[in-house]
C-alpha cells in the first residue's frame, strides 16, 4: 500500500524522475507476493499454483525472447540503415544486437578457459554486470512507459516545443514535424477549452550543418499550421537539451514577468522522461507532453535515451558496478581458498 500512494505521489506530483519505473516494478512484485500470500491465507492452493506456473511461463518467455533479441536487433538495424542512412546513432541496435551475442556465446559455450579462481572472479562479475544492466533497462523502460500518462490541464502559460534538428539544413523533418503538430493541438484544444492563448516557445538554436536556427524553421512551420504569430516566441542559443530548458525558462521568466508561469513542454514520446528530469533540474515545474514516434525509429531512440540517463546518474551506476568487483573478488578469493 505505501509503494502505492509513493508511486500515485511521484506521478501526480513528481513524475520528471527515473524513480518512478522501480517503484512501480516493487509495487508489482509486492501485489504478487500478495495474491500469493492471500490464496494461501483461504486455503485456495490450486490459484496460487496457477499464478506460480503463469509467472513461470512468462520468465521463461522474457528469458527466451532475451536470448533471441538479437534477431529483432539486427533486422531493425537494417531497416533503420535503409530509412535514415549509416550513422552511428543509427547503429546502436547493431551493437546492442552484437552485445546479446556474445552474451549468449558466453553463457551456453562458457569460452573463458582460466584457473578457477579466476574464471570464477570474471564469470561473476560479468553475470552480476549483465543482470544489473537487464535491471536498469526494464526499470528505465517501465519510468518511461509511464511518463506517457499525462492528461495536462489546459491552464498553461507557455508550451515549450523542443528542437530535433533540420532536415537539408532548412526543413522541418517528421520527427520534429511531430512535436511541433503535438504542440499546436494542445495549443488549439486549450484554446477551445478555455479560451486561454498559451504562448508556444520554440527552442534550438543553428547547428553547423543548419541555414537557419530549429526554432525559426519550427516558428514558419507552426505558422503554417495554424498557430498565431502573437502567441510565439523563439529560443535560438540551445544546443542540447539542458541548454533547452534553462534558455526557455529564462525567456519565459523575462516575458512573464515572475517564475510563476504554467508550463507545458512537448517533445517526441521517447525523450519526455529525460527532458523532464533536466526541466527540474532547471528549475522548470512542467511536465512533457509527448508525440508519436515511428516505430522502426523507437528501439535505437531507447537505446540513446537508456545510455544518455545512464551518463546522467554516471555515479550511482559507478559505485554499483565498484560493488559488483569488489563481490567478484571476494568470491574469486573463495575459489581459490577452495582449491588450496
Amino acid at each position: 500500500m505505501a509503494l502505492t500512494v509513493l508511486l500515485g505521489t511521484y506521478l501526480i506530483k513528481n513524475r520528471n524522475s527515473s524513480v518512478i519505473g522501480w517503484l512501480a516494478n516493487l509495487d508489482l512484485l509486492a501485489l504478487l507476493f500478495l495474491l500469493l500470500q492471500l490464496f494461501e491465507m483461504i486455503g485456495q492452493k490450486y490459484y496460487a499454483l496457477v499464478l506460480a506456473v503463469a509467472l513461470a511461463i512468462v520468465g521463461l518467455a522474457v528469458i527466451l525472447g532475451l536470448i533471441l533479441s538479437f534477431v529483432f536487433l539486427f533486422v531493425n538495424a537494417v531497416i533503420v540503415w535503409r530509412k535514415e542512412g549509416y550513422s552511428l546513432s543509427g547503429s546502436l541496435t547493431l551493437i546492442a544486437g552484437v552485445g546479446v551475442v556474445l552474451v549468449d556465446i558466453l553463457i551456453f559455450f562458457n569460452p573463458i578457459n582460466l584457473p578457477v579462481p579466476i574464471q570464477t572472479f570474471v564469470m561473476s562479475f560479468l553475470t552480476m554486470l549483465i543482470a544489473y544492466l537487464l535491471l536498469t533497462v526494464w526499470n528505465t523502460l517501465s519510468s518511461m512507459l509511464l511518463y506517457q500518462i499525462y492528461f495536462p490541464r489546459s491552464n498553461k502559460d507557455y508550451i515549450i516545443i523542443l528542437g530535433a534538428g533540420l532536415v537539408d539544413g532548412h526543413k522541418v523533418g517528421r520527427l520534429l514535424g511531430g512535436r511541433i503538430n503535438k504542440g499546436i493541438e494542445f495549443y488549439n484544444k486549450q484554446i477551445h477549452k478555455t479560451n486561454k492563448h498559451a504562448k508556444i516557445v520554440f527552442s534550438g538554436g543553428q547547428g553547423g550543418d543548419e541555414l537557419v536556427p530549429e526554432s525559426v524553421a519550427m516558428r514558419d512551420y507552426a505558422l503554417e499550421h495554424g498557430a498565431r504569430g502573437a502567441d510565439t516566441l523563439i529560443e535560438d542559443q540551445s544546443v542540447n537539451t539542458l541548454q533547452n530548458m534553462k534558455f526557455s525558462k529564462a525567456l519565459i521568466d523575462r516575458d512573464f514577468g515572475s517564475e510563476k508561469a504554467r508550463i507545458a513542454f512537448v517533445t517526441s514520446n521517447y525523450h519526455t522522461l529525460r527532458a523532464g528530469i533536466l526541466a527540474h533540474e532547471v528549475g522548470i515545474n512542467a511536465f512533457g507532453i509527448g508525440s508519436k514516434t515511428p516505430f522502426y525509429y523507437l528501439p535505437n531512440a531507447v537505446i540513446r535515451e537508456y545510455l544518455a540517463l545512464v551518463v546522467m546518474h554516471k555515479k550511482f551506476h559507478i559505485w554499483m558496478i565498484g560493488l559488483m568487483f569488489i563481490g567478484s573478488i571476494v568470491l574469486g578469493i573463495g575459489a581459490w581458498l577452495g582449491v588450496m
